[in-house]
């Protein structure tokens, strides 16, 4: 919002706005920016004082843990989770329309059931691993984001079932993930039919990509040679989704993951060592990954027709990638096998990452944005051992002269529209 408070003055010196008009939009524009920082301020400290009473409350009882006979140490157990079932629904009965006292009852019950459970199992001397203890807690947590239409407890629940998927043991094994994510997505849903141009969920949409990245590492990590197909289709939807989900949005994380990961992709899998793995024994493979392989990329191409359907402005170089990864993995599994594959494949994917880098360049030119200019100009694969240090000086002096070049115009360029 604050980039149209700062265009009024442009566009009353450029005569499309009276002076009177002008003065009205930054007024208005103005208190609305003021209440949502301010908002916003609210939400962060009320968040962060539930979670300082709680720890203090945690802390006061720890003193004289040990002097405290069984039954005196249960019923403090449940005190934390108590507590924040009490401020929850007190929220709920009398404070239903503030956002901040939502999301700091949601904090405050999430660390209540977080502190109960630790409690109790020290108290009766129920062992675990960390996994199960993140189990139960996240479980336990599912529901308060719904009840109480907090996105904090939401954050917490995404981040919390990425931690998991990491610690549950034995590795690889973190297919229940995606189970779990489940029971958050009808919340995002929710969230973006509600406030889709809200920070919240900017932020929801930007742990949730974090989150599911972070679950595929850790789903996919049994069968390695899967990850190609199932990332670049996670990337191609993180990107599509963001389009088409946030069309109007300025800060889109979806979008900015998705073009990201695209990037990364496209540069590492040009290189002929990425492919030199050997070969898979499908049988050892579980369904879950073969699902996600197949479905993540499915789910890209579903979306890149909806985008083609709908006429949405997106960047086809960057939406092409799960295409150009499934046929490239494709001939290197299937169809070539064999030392000559790898090399084939990395040549397509050198041809593609240059199509992307001088694609999105150009149209970052149109667009007249800085971020997709720099970001093509710095796909650029020459950063090979395979070539001498000359060549690779002269590819860094002549890709910093096309930043500099490039730049320079699109600022005039800016500069001569604005004047």
């Amino acid at each position: 919002m604050r980039w149209i408070v700062d265009e009024v003055d442009d566009l009353v010196a450029a005569k499309v706005l009276t002076p009177e008009t002008g003065a009205a939009l930054r007024r208005h524009y103005e208190t609305k920016l003021s209440q949502e920082e301010s908002g916003g301020k609210t939400v962060l400290l009320s968040v962060l004082g539930a979670t300082l009473i709680g720890a203090g409350i945690i802390l006061i009882i720890a003193h004289n843990w040990d002097d405290l006979g069984r039954p005196i140490r249960t019923a403090l157990s449940l005190l934390p989770l108590l507590v924040g079932i009490a401020l929850s629904l007190w929220t709920l009965l009398k404070r239903a329309g503030s956002t901040a006292w939502r999301e700091g009852a949601g904090v405050a019950q999430c660390a209540g059931v977080a502190a109960s459970i630790a409690l109790v199992s020290q108290t009766y001397h129920i062992s675990g691993e960390l996994s199960d203890f993140l189990f139960t807690w996240l479980i336990l947590t599912l529901p308060i984001p719904y009840l109480l239409h907090a996105v904090m407890p939401a954050l917490i629940y995404l981040a919390g079932i990425a931690v998991w998927a990491g610690a549950i043991e034995p590795k690889g094994s973190a297919d229940v993930y995606w189970l779990l994510l489940a029971g958050i997505l009808p919340f995002y849903n929710i969230a973006v039919r509600h406030e889709s141009e809200g920070k919240s969920t900017a932020w929801l949409s930007a742990v949730l990509g974090l989150s599911m990245a972070f679950g595929l590492v850790c789903t996919v990590e049994s069968a390695p040679d899967l990850w190609i197909p199932a990332f670049s289709g996670l990337a191609g939807m993180y990107y599509l989704a963001g389009a088409i989900w946030f069309p109007e949005r300025r800060y889109n994380p979806l979008r900015v993951l998705g073009a990201l990961g695209a990037g990364i992709l496209a540069v590492l899998l040009s290189f002929k060592d990425v492919w030199a793995h050997g070969a898979i024994v499908w049988s050892d493979i579980h369904w879950p990954v073969y699902a996600l392989a197949v479905g993540l990329p499915c789910a890209s191409f579903a979306l890149l027709a909806w985008a083609l359907q709908r006429k949405e402005n997106f960047n086809v170089y960057v939406a092409a990638l799960p295409i150009v990864a499934c046929l490239a993995f494709g001939l290197d599994t299937v169809l070539l096998q064999g030392p000559d594959a790898k090399l084939i494949v990395s040549i397509v994917f050198n041809i593609y990452a240059f199509v992307l880098a001088m694609g999105t360049a150009f149209r970052g030119l149109q667009q007249r944005a800085f971020a997709t200019l720099n970001g093509g100009l710095i796909i650029s694969r020459f950063v090979d051992s395979e070539y001498s240090i000359v060549a690779r000086g002269i590819a860094f002096v002549v890709l910093g002269c096309l930043m500099l070049g490039a730049n320079f115009w699109l600022l005039k360029a800016k500069r001569e529209a604005n004047s």
